[in-house]
């Protein structure tokens, strides 16, 4: 039997970068260079008597969440800001589509968004100017 993956083998198309569309505000944003977002849960093996583990807890799940981008990009979010200030925005949320010209292969959302810091850095010889900005985020679906 061959060791491919019968998934890649319904359109021949695996993820990569050129099949993700961001959408925040309900607008593509093109000027995205990376997305990142997880959760995570503490699970751990509570134990009683003797050496082995009896039952186990679990944790507050937690999520982690961040955006780089073009500076020119955050620019056009500052200026749709309240007060031009991306710290006030209320939740949001951000939409990642993962899909090719044939079909749409999977989509996520991320809720509640929160933008947590505003910071740029340009240092000399630089071609572009790139922006990573942390997320608050309080949930994650996947579609």
């Amino acid at each position: 039997m061959p060791l491919v993956s019968q998934a890649t083998l319904v359109n021949g198309v695996n993820y990569s970068w050129s099949n993700i569309v961001v959408q925040i505000f309900g607008i593509p944003v093109i000027g995205i260079t990376k997305i990142m977002y997880k959760q995570k849960q503490t699970k751990v093996n509570n134990y009683g008597i003797g050496t082995l583990p009896v039952s186990r807890g679990y944790g507050n799940v937690e999520y982690e969440a961040e955006i780089e981008l073009y500076a020119d990009e955050l620019r056009r979010i500052i200026a749709s800001a309240p007060g031009k200030d991306i710290l006030s925005i209320p939740p949001f949320k951000i939409e990642v589509y993962y899909q090719t010209a044939v079909a749409d292969l999977a989509h996520d959302t991320l809720l509640y968004c929160e933008f947590t810091e505003d910071s740029i850095t340009a240092a000399q010889n630089d071609t572009k100017i790139s922006v990573t900005i942390p997320l608050l985020i309080a949930g994650i679906i996947h579609a």
